[in-house]
């Protein structure tokens, strides 16, 4: 997608938040936004659903309640994306592809990742409180001081998984 039209889209987003005039909430819905710079904006209840998102950048950018995904035929593609300090709180992201994707310091909490693949990501100081990880793969991920309480990690594959520090207060196994 053209980068003058992302912007565009993202503008007429911003206002759609705020109640103004000329406001439109964004639907990227199978969009192709491989490598887009998205970094600090806030598309909190945007469509994305089915998105191709490998290796955008959506650093600090605010995706609260969107819609990502709804069912495993239109999953979104985060592959390698770059999703720094990105507030995900409250998301859908079932069977979602988020391998070697980069999401130290992001806000997950509440999150449903269920049957996700994080293979390789780096989620170093996640918020991952009450999230939803039932039968996710997270086989190499970096967990390094990920805050895990209450999640639900029934069924994910940790394999060569790096724990030091998580916190695992009322997470659930099994």
């Amino acid at each position: 997608m053209d980068p003058v039209a992302i912007k565009a889209l993202v503008d007429r987003h911003a206002k759609w938040l705020a109640g103004q005039p000329g406001g439109r909430r964004a639907v990227l819905r199978e969009a192709d936004l491989r490598q887009a710079e998205l970094g600090w904006t806030d598309l909190s209840e945007a469509d994305l659903r089915g998105a191709d998102l490998e290796a955008a950048d959506l650093s600090f950018s605010t995706l609260r309640s969107a819609a990502l995904t709804g069912a495993q035929m239109d999953k979104v593609t985060l592959y390698g994306a770059t999703l720094v300090g990105a507030d995900l709180s409250d998301v859908t992201l079932t069977y979602a592809t988020m391998e070697r994707a980069q999401l130290s310091g992001a806000n997950l909490a509440r999150a449903n990742l269920h049957s996700s693949n994080l293979k390789g990501a780096l989620l170093i100081d996640a918020n991952l409180q009450q999230a939803d990880l039932s039968l996710a793969l997270l086989k190499g991920a970096d967990l390094t001081n990920a805050d895990l309480r209450g999640a639900n990690l029934n069924g994910v594959d940790l394999t060569y998984a790096i724990l030091r520090g998580i916190r695992l207060e009322g997470a659930k196994f099994g």
